[in-house]
Order: C-alpha cells, then sequence, then structure tokens
C-alpha cells in the first residue's frame, strides 16, 4: 500500500526498488503507471520501470523473495492455475505438439535428435518435463530444475541449482525469465553448468514486437510476469553471462504456435570464453515499442495524461481505480 494517504498529486509506494533486479543498477527510470490484479497489500497499480544500464523492464514494486517461493511452491498460486498434470508415462505415443516445432528449430544449433554418447541437458524451469521427455527419449541424460511439481522428476534427474562443473552440454531456459527477479544470476548459474561451446536456448514473451501483437500483458502483468526483455536487453544480459547470441528462431512456423502472432523472443547463445560486450543503450528498443505500442491507441485526454510525470498520473489513476471500486461496492450492497 501507499505510504500513508497518496498525496493528492504524487504517488509512492514504501517498498520500490532502489536498484535494478537484473543488473542491480541504481540507473532506473520510471516509464509509466498500469494497473494490476489487486495483490495482498490490496495494491492495484504498479510502475513500469526501466534500467538504463542492462535494458529490462520491471514491475515495481516487486513481490518479495518469499512471496514468490509461495507462490511457485507445489501448493501455490502458479501450480494451480497451471493444473500441473501427470507426465505421459514412458514409451506411451505423444502427439506432435509446440516442444516438437521448437527443437525442430534448434537443430542446425545443437543434435537435439541425435546426441553423442553422454550428453548432458538441464532444463531450469521444466515444468511437467515435456522438453526433457522428448531429449531423453533421443539419448541424452536430463536433468530439471522446477519447484512447483514434483512430476518430471519420475523419470529425470533433480536438482536445486544448476551444478558448476560445466559438465553440461545443452541447457533451456523457457518461459523462466519473465517469472523471476534475479535473471542474471539465473544467465551465470547455467554458465556455469555448461561447457565450454555449450548451447543455451532462451524463450520469453516478445517485447520488441509489442506494437504488432498488442498483448502488453503478455509482456508484464505485475502477477506472473514481472520483467520484459528486448532483444537487445537479453543479448546483453546473456553478454554479462559469458553468452555470445549465435541465432534468433523465428519464422512463419514457429509464429504458427501463437496463431501467427510475434509473442515470443526465442534465442540460441553459445557459452564462450570471450563473450561480445552488451550494445549500447539497452534501453532504446523498449521505450521504442511501448511508444509504437501506445501510438494510436490513447484519446486525446491519455495523451494530455502521458505528458504528465509518472507519478502524478500515478495518483490520479490511484484516485480513479479508488472510485470505481468504491462504487462497485456500493452497488453490491
Amino acid at each position: 500500500m501507499p505510504s500513508g494517504k497518496p498525496p493528492l498529486l504524487w504517488l509512492r509506494y514504501t517498498n520500490e526498488a532502489r536498484a535494478c533486479p537484473a543488473c542491480e543498477s541504481p540507473r532506473i527510470t520510471l516509464l509509466d503507471v498500469f494497473k494490476i490484479p489487486r495483490d495482498r497489500r490490496g495494491r492495484r497499480l504498479a510502475f513500469l520501470t526501466g534500467c538504463r544500464e542492462c535494458g529490462v523492464l520491471f514491475v515495481n514494486p516487486l513481490p518479495s523473495h518469499e512471496e514468490l517461493s509461495e507462490r511457485y511452491a507445489p501448493q501455490g498460486a502458479w501450480a494451480e492455475t497451471r493444473k500441473v498434470r501427470a507426465a505421459t508415462p514412458p514409451g506411451q505415443k505423444r502427439a506432435r505438439d509446440p516442444r516438437d516445432v521448437v527443437l525442430d528449430a534448434l537443430e542446425p544449433y545443437v543434435p537435439v535428435r541425435n546426441p553423442p554418447a553422454g550428453s548432458k541437458v538441464i532444463d531450469f524451469g521444466c515444468g511437467e518435463g515435456k522438453f526433457l521427455d522428448r531429449l531423453q527419449d533421443a539419448g541424452w541424460e536430463t536433468y530439471g530444475i522446477e519447484p512447483s511439481t514434483s512430476v518430471p522428476f519420475q523419470r529425470h534427474h533433480r536438482l536445486e541449482r544448476p551444478p558448476q562443473d560445466g559438465d553440461f552440454d545443452f541447457a533451456i531456459l523457457h518461459h523462466v525469465l519473465e517469472h523471476v527477479t534475479s535473471p542474471l544470476n539465473i544467465l551465470r548459474g547455467l554458465s556455469g553448468a555448461l561447457r565450454e561451446g555449450g548451447v543455451l536456448f532462451v524463450g520469453i514473451p516478445a517485447l520488441d514486437t509489442l506494437p504488432l501483437h498488442g498483448d502488453f500483458k503478455y509482456c508484464v502483468d505485475g502477477r506472473n510476469h514481472l520483467l520484459s526483455y528486448s532483444r537487445r536487453c537479453l543479448s546483453g544480459l546473456l553478454a554479462r553471462a559469458g553468452f555470445a547470441t549465435i541465432a534468433r528462431l523465428d519464422g512463419p512456423h514457429l509464429d504458427a504456435l501463437t496463431k501467427g502472432k510475434p509473442l515470443r523472443l526465442r534465442v540460441v547463445a553459445r557459452r564462450t570464453a570471450t563473450p561480445p560486450r552488451p550494445e549500447e543503450a539497452p534501453l532504446g528498443p523498449a521505450i521504442d515499442a511501448l511508444n509504437r505500442y501506445a501510438h494510436g491507441r490513447r484519446d486525446l485526454a491519455a495523451r494530455v495524461r502521458s505528458t504528465l510525470p509518472v507519478r502524478v498520473r500515478g495518483a490520479m489513476l490511484d484516485r480513479a481505480v479508488e472510485r470505481r471500486a468504491r462504487e462497485r461496492r456500493h452497488a453490491a450492497s
């Protein structure tokens, strides 16, 4: 909740972030304010904040470590909403699904279908283990990290964190980085797990194409998706962790998985002793995407409000949200 009653024209929260959750830089800036699902503190709004050092966007304030641990626990809200199901029994024939399409796209960069003997893969945030099921069937030694369910570990080795032994050949980070508040630590952990030359696959919601797909809440919603990344931002974070981005996976066959909309950014990176330097102006593509998304979606009044300081807009929106909540309560009584 805001500290005391919000000032007339200024919104501030007591637990706002003072530094970037990805790179820990204090060079952060408020970009906008938006509605979120009501949280346990009764908050209905959050600031959209950007980091000028690494380019990440994040919801601000962020949930605490304890709140995230509770959410992603086996009995937590995430497992409930995902309706975690039992894994497909070994040997049972599976219908082709999106994971097969993604693995086919990865084949030029890592031998997913025909690995050398002893090849090891780690899937960070493996969910029900469906990627691992397919890779194990192809001959990989399979390891996973997943706090929300024990289902995949009927078949696969369970890990609490990536081993720092450089013994893995392939790592998967599929729709994890938008849910966490320490992405660079995760990338560095996987870098330590991979041998030099090992391959990392990352999939996240696509921020650069927000003006095309128009789904802001898919990029960041304040409950499940807490951080958002442009391609430049992600490549820079990968470089900081010891990776060189070598490919972006896209095209009609992959966009078909999201009904033709360019909703997802998928990149392939290689563990290297000499990663490239991050690109300049890492926050630029995110701001550009947000501006192009907003263009044409705002009426005249919204355009005028957008010229005001973010905290002033926040105070105005906070009062409007509270007023509508009171009206709903009055109508229901």
